[in-house]
């Protein structure tokens, strides 16, 4: 039967370039690595070497099984990661809630590093809207939010996080078309809105009560349809730059409805104990912020 002990003894060989170098890689002596691979050639009824040579060389019966083994030991390499893995408690999986309001490219980048240095824990992410991501902490569907919306401080650690700008914006010929000058002339235009999608939630902001409403639950669809011309709404600052540079959308500035700042928080369930890698992700997240 062949064993993983003697694939690996053939890959480092072929590595180090000599039954001798490979036997001080591993720290054991010349024969046991000899008769590691004289094992191995007996199960396999080839020779892996040609041992005529000055340095052994693989035959091509060698190469093939270099080829072919290579999938062995990785496979055996991601299992001996999952064991440590296992032995330091850390956690299969983590998910995190983001309200879409409070998502960047750079927020973006820190979990793609941060997946890429836990590899043995699964990053699950869900993109959601107003008082969903505290809801989901609340319920322990996710371990932690990223969100604007906080309406049970009492249960949660909550950590100012960052702030992002709304600004509330319409199509420049819309504007044009309807003659925009007051809040008043906005009551007749719809106002693209954000559902909340927990019935008891209540969030909002930037509403103007009296007028007409337009209520949708993707809030990456919002911007395409305020761009469309079929209404207007608050979007993050960041999002909108490039169209307002390009005066393709007009920045509406009112007594209810103007520019204002949100602030996004960072949360989890206080009762909730956290495992060392959710632990290590809050502190990255905390400090990302706080550079």
């Amino acid at each position: 039967m062949i064993t993983i002990d003697q694939v690996s003894v053939f890959h480092k060989i072929v590595e180090c370039g000599s039954f001798k170098a490979a036997a001080e890689e591993l720290h054991r002596t010349q024969p046991a690595i000899s008769f590691a691979v004289k094992k191995l050639e007996e199960e396999l009824g080839v020779e892996l070497f040609n041992r005529t040579l000055y340095r052994p060389t693989l035959t091509s019966h060698g190469e093939l099984f270099l080829e072919k083994s290579f999938g062995l030991l990785e496979s055996m390499r991601s299992l001996e990661q999952l064991a440590d893995s296992f032995k330091k408690k850390e956690e299969p999986e983590i998910r995190v809630s983001i309200d879409g309001i409070g998502l960047d490219t750079n927020l973006l980048k820190l979990f793609k590093r941060f997946s890429d240095g836990h590899p043995m824990t699964k990053l699950s992410m869900s993109f959601d809207i107003l008082s969903e991501a505290e809801r989901k902490v609340l319920l322990g569907e996710v371990e932690m939010g990223i969100t604007h919306f906080v309406q049970e401080p009492n249960l949660l650690d909550v950590v100012p996080y960052s702030t992002i700008k709304m600004i509330p914006v319409m199509n420049r010929d819309l504007y044009r078309e309807r003659k925009v000058r007051s809040q008043d002339d906005l009551k007749l235009i719809d106002q693209i809105v954000i559902g909340d999608k927990n019935p008891s939630g209540g969030a909002n902001f930037g509403l103007l009560h009296e007028g007409k409403k337009w209520r949708i639950l993707d809030s990456f669809f919002k911007k395409e349809l305020i761009l469309a011309g079929l209404g207007w709404g608050h979007l993050p600052q960041k999002s909108v730059e490039r169209e307002l540079k390009e005066k393709t959308l007009v920045s509406l500035n009112f007594t209810d409805i103007h520019p204002r700042e949100l602030s996004i928080y960072l949360i989890r369930l206080k009762k909730h104990r956290f495992g060392p890698v959710a632990k290590n992700l809050w502190q990255e997240l905390i400090t990302f912020h706080a550079d």
